[in-house]
Order: C-alpha cells, then structure tokens, then sequence
C-alpha cells in the first residue's frame, strides 16, 4: 500500500498509543452498558448480541444524538494531553480538542461547558445508522451560522483534522472510505433537511466521476488510526459484514 500523505491524500494513517486506545474502549463500553443496564465489564460480543434485538425507536433514544455518546470527560481531558503533548508527531505548534456548544448542555445536563469532545458510534448490521457522502468542513460553515450549534474553542487555530479510531467489529468493508485528493477540490454541495436537521449533502455527481479514487485505508484495526482533513469527502458504507460496529471520533484543533 503507498503511504498515505495529509497533505498530499487528505488522509493518512496513524498508530495510536495503546493505553489510550485502551481507556477509550473501557469508556464505550461503560457507557453502552450503563445504557443498556448491563455490567459494566460486559464485553462488546455480548453487547452486539443484546443489541441484535433491540428496537429502532429504543435504538434511537439510547444511541440517536451525539450529546449522548460523549466520552467521559476524564478520558477526553486525557486524549486532549496527548494528542497536544505529542502534537500528533507532526510540526504543529498546538493541537487541542474543542468544547462543548450550547446545544449539547440543553440536550445533555449531565455535561458542562468545560468538557472536550469525543464521542463513538455504534452501527448495526444492516441498518441506516452509517453516514451518507460528506465533508466535515460543511458541518462547520452551517455550525458558524448558529450560535447554539458553534462549539467552544479555547485557543486560536488555523485549521481542523479529524481522528477516527475504529474500535470493535471494524473490518475492510464497513469502515471509512475516503475520496483521495478531495479536500483540494472545489465541490458543490447544498444543505439537505434530513428529520428536522440541515445536513450538507455533496454534489452526487462528484462522487460519480471521482469514484476511482475511492480508497479504503485501513491494514490493522487494532492500532490504525485515520488522521485526515476536514475538507476530505469520506463517508462509511452500509454495515452487512459485522453484527456491530464500533467506532470513535474527534475534531483536532490544529495551530501551525
């Protein structure tokens, strides 16, 4: 496989310190099974099978919004000093993790301003719970328009990176694609209401003609991580592989 390039592919691919890795599973798995009223040293086997059977509309109020998939602040503090200790191995002068928006302390009063964002996702077999063609840079233009929506950032920041670990039942064909090169192009897109939310939907037509540089970047599930661009077009293909995926997310701020 050729070495992927930030810069160069919008993407790249990096390992991640196992002791983080590893408070971010046993974070997941405490709050899936504080949710689901189970142990809290329930394993992800078992949780996938408890899973199986649950209904959407339960499915949706456990696991629907973000607000209520956040990492525990204890570890997000803990990731934020690392990725800023270590600056992701890279020139950067700063990298941090932004706070919480107004929306998120509505939605959620278990959370407060001063925590950072990091959140999973749970994807079932097949069902629609994956995401559609996007850009994350998108998300922010409409996020800027709304106060209640825009996040607090302590710092001052020249550009956003994302970070998406792939933690149980991730395998080749249900885990992040990524357009190679995309976050160079000019791409038309529009803002599409999708159950009372506006969600930036990318011109069909791109991914058409650029399908051929469609890559899937991922060689080892336990310690890659995906470090790409805002403004590179990714999405996650509908889960038919696994009973269960489980991934992890954030938003770097980077100052360079």
């Amino acid at each position: 496989m050729t070495r992927l390039n930030l810069e160069k592919n919008g993407v790249e691919i990096i390992k991640i310190n196992k002791n983080i890795r590893s408070l971010i599973v046993k974070d997941i798995k405490k709050n899936i099974s504080k949710k689901l009223k189970l142990d809290k040293n329930t394993n992800f086997n078992k949780i996938s099978k408890y899973l199986k059977d649950i209904d959407d509309l339960t499915f949706n109020r456990l696991f629907g919004k973000v607000t209520a998939r956040y990492l525990s602040p204890i570890v997000t503090t803990k990731i934020n000093s690392y990725i800023n200790k270590f600056k992701l191995n890279r020139k950067f002068k700063k990298v941090f993790l932004h706070q919480m928006t107004p929306s998120d302390l509505k939605e959620n009063k278990e959370l407060k301003k001063n925590y950072y964002c990091v959140f999973y996702r749970v994807v079932r077999k097949k069902k629609k719970d994956t995401s559609f063609v996007h850009r994350d840079c998108d998300f922010w233009k409409l996020h800027s328009k709304n106060k209640s929506l825009a996040p607090t950032i302590p710092g001052r920041y020249t550009k956003r990176i994302k970070l998406w670990f792939p933690i149980y039942g991730c395998v080749p064909q249900n885990s992040l694609n990524f357009f190679n090169y995309s976050h160079v192009h000019k791409i038309k897109w529009k803002y599409k209401s999708i159950k009372g939310f506006y969600k930036p939907e990318i011109d069909k037509s791109y991914a058409k003609k650029n399908k051929k540089n469609v890559i899937m970047p991922f060689k080892n599930f336990r310690s890659d991580v995906a470090l790409f661009d805002d403004a590179c077009v990714h999405f996650a293909p509908q889960n038919i592989s696994t009973d269960l995926r489980v991934s992890c997310e954030l938003t770097a701020m980077v100052l360079e």
